[in-house]
């Protein structure tokens, strides 16, 4: 595992955040379709306007968010990595919940959507209970997990930071199951392992009240990302988002090609980004033939700053 990796999986992750934003909870894959044809071919990046969702299915969320900024989960992932680093790289889950209350609750630099377990954790930080996240199997779950790999994967402090992180907003078994699974392809591919193997063996392991979830994204006979997504949900919760992930991991031979291909599957494209940006930057890399494409890193709002952050936690 080298600093570079660990820099290209934490920008892959926010960087892909990033580019679901104009379309993200669009749940009509043919507007989305409709939309790339006028972009000439691309569907990256679209700039938020609410005529998208007019008439079809979809929430427009993000009417306070422009091109280039976070979705809310972007903002978990920025918010952790920062905690961290203002922490001597250290997660410390009291100081964390602290930081998120601050961040996402009244008065808080955050102006955005706020969803369910966000909601929860608010109410449970301000009510003192520990762990102050809700029984919900939803996708803020993972949103966080490449700062706690990029730090701690090789340690024994992984799983138990890792669930801490998670316990701020999911407290689920199926949630847990998920971000272990998505924990170890990520730490898999810093250690070398190609993506594939990283996914078979992941699946092989897992924890079985998901494993048939995710042997099904690696062993069905459609190729297309946005067919399989119809057949298995294209909502915010794990046990639809997982699959979906796995499955546009196995099919993509590039960072570009999976992030096309999950915000044209429609959906909640943001929760699933998270994991799917951070894996195909570590495995691609960043500015070449098949990484992250240097013009989607000029279009991030504060990038300059983002990346200072990305270099901070890798170099720890």
């Amino acid at each position: 595992m080298t600093d570079t990796q660990v820099s290209s999986l934490l920008l892959g992750a926010v960087v892909s955040d990033a580019a679901c934003l104009g379309l993200h909870w669009l749940y009509d894959p043919e507007r989305i379709a409709e939309i790339a044809v006028a972009q000439g071919g691309h569907v990256a990046f679209t700039p938020v306007d609410p005529q998208h969702f007019e008439g079809v299915a979809g929430y427009f969320a993000h009417g306070t968010r422009s091109n280039g900024m976070p979705t809310q989960y972007g903002e978990v992932l920025l918010l952790t990595m920062r905690a961290m680093i203002a922490n001597a790289c250290a997660f410390d889950v009291a100081k964390y919940s602290q930081a998120f209350a601050a961040h996402f609750g009244p008065g808080g630099r955050y102006c955005g959507y706020i969803d369910r377990p966000t909601r929860g954790a608010l109410e449970n930080i301000a009510a003192e209970r520990i762990p102050s996240g809700i029984d919900d199997d939803q996708n803020p779950a993972i949103a966080g997990l490449p700062a706690l790999v990029a730090r701690y994967h090789g340690t024994p402090e992984l799983t138990p930071m890792r669930v801490a992180a998670m316990q701020v907003t999911n407290v689920n078994k199926v949630a847990a199951a998920y971000s272990a699974s998505f924990a170890q392809v990520m730490g898999s591919v810093l250690d070398g392992t190609s993506l594939q193997e990283a996914l078979t063996k992941t699946v092989n392991s897992a924890d079985p009240i998901i494993r048939a979830e995710l042997a099904d994204a690696l062993t069905t006979a459609t190729e297309d990302s946005t067919e399989y997504a119809g057949a298995v949900g294209r909502a915010c919760h794990l046990p639809t988002a997982g699959p979906v992930a796995f499955h546009i991991l196995r099919q993509s031979n590039s960072f570009a090609e999976a992030i096309e291909r999950n915000i044209r599957a429609g959906g909640d494209s943001a929760g699933r980004s998270i994991p799917i940006g951070a894996i195909m930057g570590c495995v691609h890399g960043i500015a070449t033939p098949t990484g992250i494409p240097l013009e989607w890193i000029l279009r991030l709002r504060d990038g300059q700053a983002v990346w200072r952050d990305c270099l901070a936690l890798a170099q720890r």
